[in-house]
């Protein structure tokens, strides 16, 4: 934008020369004020257009950087979104082991249960024998003296 605005006021600097050699008066002077409100309308031009020109690109920038940053943000938002759906799958293979090791613990648990229950009825059968072979003993220890006692009892 620069560069045209300097051209036009270089154009607008030649065309106003010639005018100033004319004689005072007249219509050169009449048009010479109309060249120098045309060229000091055309400056004002230039400088409201420069200085929209500067706004513009100092809100693009501005856009721009804004841009930058949100792309940014929404790079990191999307590698923690990767990150949260990779601890997401550890967490469902970290259960579903945990599943498989209850499992396997319910089943030992069950078998180890049915084993406590055969070592129980074994237990009573075991003190039901050593019942016995104490009866039997006794007998046998003090003869025809305990059956006698047995008897009145």
């Amino acid at each position: 934008m620069p560069v045209p605005a300097l051209c036009l006021l270089w154009a607008l600097a030649m065309v106003t020369r010639p005018a100033s050699v004319a004689p005072v008066g007249g219509p050169e002077l009449a048009e010479h004020e109309e060249l120098t409100l045309l060229f000091h309308g055309s400056l004002q031009l230039v400088q409201a257009l420069n200085g929209v020109y500067r706004t513009t690109e100092g809100r693009l920038t501005k856009a721009r950087n804004s841009l930058g940053l949100y792309g940014r943000t929404i790079e990191l938002l999307g590698q923690e979104v990767s990150r949260g759906r990779d601890a997401a799958q550890e967490l469902r293979a970290s259960l579903l082991e945990t599943q498989m090791e209850e499992d396997i613990l319910q089943l030992q648990a069950e078998a180890t249960a049915e084993v406590l229950g055969e070592v129980a009825q074994a237990q009573k059968v075991l003190q039901d024998s050593v019942r016995q072979l104490e009866v039997q003993l006794r007998s046998a220890w003090l003869g025809p003296a305990y059956q006698e006692f047995e008897v009145l009892k």
